[in-house]
């Protein structure tokens, strides 16, 4: 049978397509602090990776457990050893692109402890849109 039904509604094979996905989301002016605009693309998915990093997880309301990054609860805290830092980090800014579909995968991750509560990341991303560089500073200050 050529024929596929949908919600009681009988459709025809060459009537059905894929659904493609679009990932459209605001334009953050981050110098002036405003939205502005639309972006999709590559950038939608930089602008995604630059805000999980940017934002403390566990800290606000309006995100669920998932997102954010887990890098804040540990930088700053002189209990922990460099060797410690050098390993979890990394699987901190990982997991903060486990739930977001537009990330495929990060490799090539190196960071630098700039201070106290501050610290340079640069890493390779792996998009549904193509590959980027991606680097900036995740801090608390």
């Amino acid at each position: 049978m050529d024929e596929e039904e949908i919600f009681g509604v009988s459709l025809e094979e060459e009537e059905v397509e894929d659904e493609v996905v679009t990932y459209r989301t605001y334009r953050m002016d981050l110098k002036n602090k405003r939205i502005i605009g639309k972006v999709d693309g590559i950038e939608a998915a930089a602008q995604s990776m630059f805000k999980a990093l940017q934002t403390r997880r566990f800290a606000y309301l309006i995100y669920d457990d998932q997102y954010g990054c887990d890098v804040y609860n540990k930088i700053g805290n002189l209990d922990l050893s460099q060797s410690y830092l050098e390993n979890d980090i990394p699987v901190m800014i990982e997991d903060a692109f486990l739930n977001d579909d537009m990330i495929l995968g990060i490799d090539n991750l190196t960071f630098d402890m700039q201070d106290i509560d501050s610290i340079f990341i640069s890493f390779e991303a792996s998009t549904v849109f193509g590959d980027a560089d991606f680097e900036g500073v995740i801090s608390d200050g």
